[in-house]
């Protein structure tokens, strides 16, 4: 794709343009003037030199012409000029260029011959400062229109640069020009206090809702580990309490991790976290999933693999893109590889339409036609949004013996 020209280099050049069109225009129109003007004058002078030199009585002495111009009659003129139509010719006479003007009246034949160099010379002069003029015209439009654009640029620059590093709308520059750079910088701070509006509402909705279910979360985890303690003699109620301790607990840690989600990644440094542990956790919670169906769950682990990430958001997406491949896979296998800076979960599912595919990652969207209340259809939109806020990128793949895999990929850790 052809990149744009910036709108300072547009202004600079609209000028450039308008000079060519301009001075051109005048250069040729000026051009055109001067060659009718010069083609007349000398017609008439020689008409009227011709008209003067028949007034006189053939036989007398021939009247005094101009420096610069030359009578002849019948023989005095050149052979080669006598074979020449009646009329206004200009040519070359021996080194000299002239202009002819021949005339017939009763059995004479008159010459008036006008040496013109002089004036070559004079229209030559007019076409050099023409031509000077021209270029100089391009030129001073190019300053002109540097200058002019630098000008013109220069408040929208600034509103620019106020945006880009977050002012507040009192803050915008032109806020009381009347101008159309006035009307943006108010559309400008009109919008962006609708947005920290917005994102002030956002954050204290959410904090809000993770303090006041903090609360219950930990009444409830604290019962069930009651709970589990007072049952200990009773497996089939301690699988249940356990059941519901662990439910709670995970709660809790999604809780923690919208929080997150809703502060601004650049202003908390993420700490140095182990995957492994994240990943073998996740895929033990999985399991309860895979009940009664003919699926392998394996894992490829190697070695210790690490990130800067908080543990809370890396389980929000290794947990979904596990749960996403035991939901959608009713035989087969489902493997999921760990290595350094990328972890690979794929799958011996249905698969994905093209259609499904290319909006995945959008709310509500369903990788089958299960029913709405089966999925909500927001656990691959919040990967991408867990994915997008830590840095990291993920990829859809289609293997060839069919299903799907999710290769999710990170930068090293390193401590800080």
């Amino acid at each position: 794709m052809k990149p744009r020209l910036s709108l300072k280099q547009s202004i600079s050049l609209t000028y450039i343009l308008l000079a060519i069109i301009v001075a051109g225009a005048f250069s040729l129109v000026s051009y055109i003037s001067v060659e009718i003007i010069e083609e007349k004058v000398i017609d008439a002078r020689l008409a009227m030199m011709a008209d003067r030199l028949i007034d006189f009585p053939p036989g007398e002495r021939m009247p005094d012409a101009p420096p610069d111009i030359q009578f002849l009659i019948d023989d005095a003129i050149p052979m080669e000029l006598q074979q020449l139509p009646v009329g206004v010719h200009e040519l070359m006479l021996g080194s000299r260029q002239v202009r002819l003007l021949l005339r017939d009246h009763d059995t004479h034949r008159y010459a008036v011959v006008q040496e013109v160099d002089e004036l070559e010379h004079t229209e030559r002069v007019i076409r050099l400062s023409l031509a000077v003029g021209f270029v100089f015209s391009i030129l001073l439009a190019a300053v002109l229109g540097v200058l002019c654009a630098r000008r013109m640029i220069a408040p929208v620059a600034a509103l620019a640069d106020a945006v880009g590093r977050n002012a507040g709308p009192t803050e915008l520059p032109s806020l009381s020009a009347q101008d159309e750079i006035g009307v943006l910088s108010r559309a400008f701070a009109k919008r962006t206090y609708e947005l920290q509006q917005f994102l002030q509402r956002e954050q204290l909705f959410t904090g809000d809702v993770s303090h006041e279910l903090r609360t219950p979360l930990t009444i409830m985890l604290g019962a069930a580990e009651v709970l589990a303690a007072q049952l200990s003699d009773h497996p089939a109620q301690l699988a249940t309490a356990e059941r519901i301790r662990r439910v709670a607990a995970e709660t809790a840690q999604r809780v923690s991790a919208l929080l997150l989600l809703a502060r601004a990644p650049e202003l908390q440094g993420a700490p140095y976290t182990i995957l492994n542990t994240i990943v073998e956790s996740e895929m033990e919670r999985c399991q309860p999933l895979l009940y009664g169906k003919p699926v392998e769950f394996t894992l490829d682990l190697r070695a210790s693999v690490s990130a800067n990430v908080y543990p809370e958001l890396a389980g929000i997406v290794i947990g979904n893109l596990l749960r996403n491949a035991c939901q959608h896979t009713e035989q087969g296998h489902i493997s999921v590889q760990l290595v350094a800076g990328q972890l690979v979960v794929e799958d011996t599912g249905t698969g994905l339409p093209q259609k499904v595919r290319e909006r995945l990652f959008e709310r509500f969207i369903h990788g089958d036609d299960r029913p709405a209340h089966e999925g909500a259809g927001l656990g691959l939109s919040i990967v991408k949004r867990v994915v997008d806020y830590c840095g990291w990128s993920l990829q859809l793949e289609t293997p060839e013996a069919g299903g799907t895999r999710f290769v999710l990929s990170f930068p090293p850790a390193s401590h800080s």
